[in-house]
Order: C-alpha cells, then sequence, then structure tokens
C-alpha cells in the first residue's frame, strides 16, 4: 500500500543466545493509531527499541517512507522522525519546560550562547497548542504526570516526529490527564502522524486504535482491523490459551477475626482520620482518584511513613508508632506502586530479589544463605506467576519486562505467606494473562485467612475481586460500597463527592 510509512520485515533478536524475536513483520501506515499488544516479555520492548535505535536487530530489514532505515543510535532514530514516549518519562525534572522542550538541540546566537529569547517564544507556541497550564520556566517536575507528558510529546513534535510510540502513556495519569492524552492522540492522528500504541488496557486500545497487531513469545500472531477483533479473541491471541475469565472463580470464606484495622489515622494532611477493619479471608478495595491520599495510608499502614495520630491493629496487637521490620513480623506484605524506586534491586538477580524478604528463613544451621532451600522457593515462584526468566538463578531483574518485573515484587512476598496483604496498584503494567495468575495468588491467600487491602485506579478490577470497596477523596472515606451494590457509576460519584 502507498500510504505505509514504516515496514519491518523478518526482525530477529537474541540476548546471550536467547531468542526473542523470531522473523516479526509488520507495517505501519500513514496517520494511524497502531495497537501493539502482548503478554509481558512477548517482546514489544524489544522490538520498539530496534525501531527506536536503541537495540541493533540480528537480521531483517525495515523501510521508513519507501527508504532503507538502520537507526545506530537514537539520535539517528529521533532524526529521521521517531520519537519515544516512555511510561517513565525521559525528562529532567530539575529543569525548566523550556529547557526539556531543548535538551539536546539549543538554538545559539550569533556570538554563541544559548538563544533563550527563541526557546521562550518556541516553549509558549506548544504550551499555547495543548493549553497549558504552565509557564515556560516552570520547573517541570513540580507539575502532574499529564502535563509533563504533554511536554515530552511537544518535544517530540518540535523535532519533527512522523511516529511516536508510547508505551503504556496512562499508568500514572489522572482520569481527566487520560482524557487529555486521548485528544491529543486524536489530533495529532488528524494531522498525519502516526502512532504505535502499546497498553495492557484493552478498552483503551479498542477505542484508540484502527488496526490491532498481537504478538506472543517473540513472533506476530496476527494483525486485523479493531472492528474484526473481539475482546475474548484479542485475549486468547495474546495468551495462546482461551481464558473462562478475566477474575479466578476461587470460592473463599470470611471471617469474624480482625487482622488489620485502623483506628482515626492522621498523616500530615493527606491522610485524615481514616478508619476501617478487614476480616481474615476478606479483599477489601481502595478506590479514589490521583491525590486522594491512597498510596500515603498504605505507606503510614506498613510503617514507612509515621502514625501523626491513631493506631494500627495487626492480629490484636496495638501499635501508635510503626515500621516495616514489626510489620513484616506481624505477617503483613506491602506491594508499592514504584516497583522501581522501592520493589526491587534492579541490578540484583532474580534469584536475590525473590529471597529478600525470606531470607531469614532460609539460612542454615550454620547462619549461611541455604542454596538449595533458595532454588526451591525461587523455581516454585517463577512457575507459579510464570515469570519469564531466562535464567532464574542470575539473571538481574532490569533485564526482564516491566510486567515479569512486577511478578518478581509479587513473588518474594507471596513466598512470605503473608496473613496481612497491602497491594498499591499490583497489578500495574501487567497483562491480561499475568493479572489472571496474580488474582489468583491474591484469592488463595484469602482462602488461606489472609486480610488484603487491594488499592487501585482500575473500577472494573476492584469489582472483580473484592468483597467490598471503600472510597478516598481528600484523604478521607468518602464512602463504602458492599459487593451486592457494586457499580461503576456510584464509586465514581463517591470519589468526586462534594462534601459542602
Amino acid at each position: 500500500m502507498r500510504n505505509i510509512l514504516l515496514q519491518i520485515s523478518n526482525i530477529t533478536k537474541s540476548f546471550s543466545g536467547v531468542s526473542v524475536l523470531h522473523g516479526v513483520n509488520f507495517d505501519l501506515r500513514k496517520g494511524e493509531v497502531l495497537g501493539l499488544v502482548g503478554e509481558n516479555g512477548a517482546g514489544k520492548s524489544t522490538l520498539m527499541n530496534i525501531i527506536g535505535g536503541v537495540f541493533p536487530m540480528d537480521s531483517g530489514t525495515m523501510e521508513l517512507a519507501g527508504e532503507t532505515y538502520l537507526p545506530k543510535n537514537p539520535l539517528v532514530a529521533t532524526g529521521r522522525g521517531i520519537a519515544f514516549i516512555h511510561q517513565d518519562l525521559n525528562l529532567f525534572s530539575n529543569l525548566t519546560v523550556t529547557e526539556n522542550l531543548f535538551i539536546g538541540k539549543f538554538p545559539h546566537t550569533a556570538l554563541g550562547g544559548i538563544d533563550r529569547k527563541k526557546m521562550r517564544l518556541a516553549a509558549l507556541e506548544y504550551i499555547k497548542r495543548f493549553s497549558l497550564p504552565v509557564e515556560p520556566e516552570t520547573v517541570l517536575g513540580s507539575l502532574p504526570a499529564g502535563i509533563q507528558q504533554m511536554v515530552e510529546i511537544s518535544k517530540s513534535l518540535m523535532q519533527k516526529a512522523r511516529i511516536l510510540i508510547f508505551d503504556e502513556p496512562t499508568t500514572s495519569l489522572s482520569r481527566k490527564e487520560k482524557e487529555d492524552l486521548f485528544a491529543t492522540i486524536a489530533e495529532l492522528k488528524e494531522k498525519g502522524i502516526s502512532i504505535i500504541y502499546i497498553s495492557h488496557i484493552l478498552e483503551d486500545i479498542f477505542r484508540l486504535c484502527d488496526r490491532i497487531t498481537i504478538l506472543r513469545d517473540g513472533r506476530i500472531i496476527e494483525t486485523r482491523e479493531t472492528s474484526d477483533f473481539t475482546e475474548a479473541a484479542l485475549i486468547q491471541g495474546m495468551v495462546g490459551r482461551e481464558m473462562t475469565g478475566v477474575f479466578p472463580s476461587i470460592e473463599k470464606e470470611v471471617l469474624k477475626s480482625v487482622l488489620l484495622e485502623a483506628k482515626h489515622i492522621k498523616w500530615k494532611d493527606k491522610v485524615k482520620d481514616v478508619s476501617f477493619a478487614i476480616r481474615a479471608g476478606e479483599i477489601v478495595g481502595m478506590y479514589g482518584l490521583m491525590g486522594a491520599g491512597r498510596t500515603e495510608l498504605a505507606r503510614v499502614l506498613f510503617g514507612v511513613e509515621p502514625i501523626d495520630e491513631g493506631e494500627v491493629v495487626m492480629n490484636s496487637r496495638s501499635y501508635s508508632r510503626l515500621n516495616p521490620g514489626l510489620c513484616i513480623g506481624e505477617g503483613a506484605a506491602f506491594i508499592t506502586e514504584d516497583r522501581h524506586r522501592e520493589g526491587l534491586l534492579m541490578t540484583k538477580s532474580v534469584d536475590e530479589n525473590l529471597g529478600l524478604v525470606k531470607m531469614s528463613r532460609l539460612l542454615n544451621w550454620a547462619g549461611v544463605v541455604d542454596r538449595k532451600a533458595v532454588d526451591t522457593f525461587n523455581q516454585f515462584v517463577i512457575r507459579n506467576l510464570r515469570i519469564k526468566v531466562a535464567d532464574s538463578r542470575h539473571q538481574t531483574v532490569n533485564a526482564l519486562s516491566g510486567g515479569n518485573q512486577q511478578k518478581v515484587v509479587f513473588g518474594k512476598w507471596t513466598v512470605n505467606d503473608p496473613k496481612i496483604l497491602i497491594l498499591d496498584e499490583p497489578t500495574k503494567g501487567v497483562d491480561v494473562g499475568a493479572k489472571l495468575e496474580i488474582y489468583s495468588v491474591i484469592f488463595n491467600l484469602a482462602k488461606g485467612g489472609s486480610a488484603v487491602l487491594f488499592i487501585s485506579s482500575e473500577i472494573e478490577e476492584l469489582m472483580g475481586t473484592c468483597d467490598r470497596i471503600l472510597v478516598m477523596k481528600d484523604g478521607r472515606i468518602s464512602g463504602e460500597v458492599a459487593k451486592p451494590e457494586f457499580d461503576q457509576k456510584r464509586l465514581l460519584e463517591l470519589a468526586l463527592k462534594n462534601d459542602n
């Protein structure tokens, strides 16, 4: 077709002798949004990094606008009009909006100095174009995630990008920021810019994309018009098997004993007099918009942040002061929202990360780590959560896909058989097949008598897994909805509730 902008043919790629991409073929048309979906470890990021000049391909060809395309590095890719909008934005939080827009390409005056006037005028143009509530001199780190993302898009357009690659772009965005992003994507499409959109949120894929390409185990399974797919067919193509449901059907019983209770908890101006209780076998959801105080509450409950007022009761023992070590001793586990900074030792092996919490129980009589016991536990976790690793003993976690990294975080806690489980966005960046595996682990822990606090920004996820859902707004519990009364509209109303 004459409107094909990017043609990928027979691309292969291996790392340390392990084949990741096997003869991949696909095309991108001018002015279309192409959805790229697949399980974690399917090869999506590797393929995009080849297009973006980060990795060289082993074999195959690429053509961009009918010409051979073989980027030696990201700068070459940028020069040819390829821009990558990463999940973790590639910006400098300590610099201004204007400085970020011109990083790597500062204009100069006739005397050789940086032309700040020209920079400011150009920055104002893009600020006006996207109606951004900022000034050119605004420090980027002071802005919400959605505005920062618009700055990165603006930077790409200033560099004359004709292909934008979005990799899980909505994971840190509020509902409004997400809608703003979708409106921007529609505008870019109208201007003839092509977009590759990678996401595990299938609802967004169906809403945005003209066509969908499925990648599984390093191979393209199929590409079709979006209207030709059903959600069930798309999921089956991604995971290679039919899934009877997104959520597990595991019977469990909620017991009378309370394992976790918050009593009038206060912390700074983020958590304001919060009280609730969770019983053994119960999964309690926590919903709220960005900034509602859910993450801050979770950190207080696990002793990461101090309790200013109130107390936390674990296993009938009351505490006005907590720390993570004490909570672990009470059988509690905390899966944080930020796996890179708080959940993992990125340069350490999968082996070492999985053993972090359970290490004290894996020592032999001489006080030395029992490698055989470690290997037995790790192999169990890797099989149970289907963590895709080339070498379970030695591969570093920063070499894994984002979803497999999240499964390592989950695995390091669940091998400790926690009785209290605090989950903050535990399926963030995880594909639909892996989500079912994680949900099954959560359900089985609850079936065994664990109490679970499940924080999520996805209403459907909470409705599919929880016994009841608490809603936070402005640091307070604004309401509670029991399972028989679950309703998306009702939960949103509570999250937006006006107390005046």
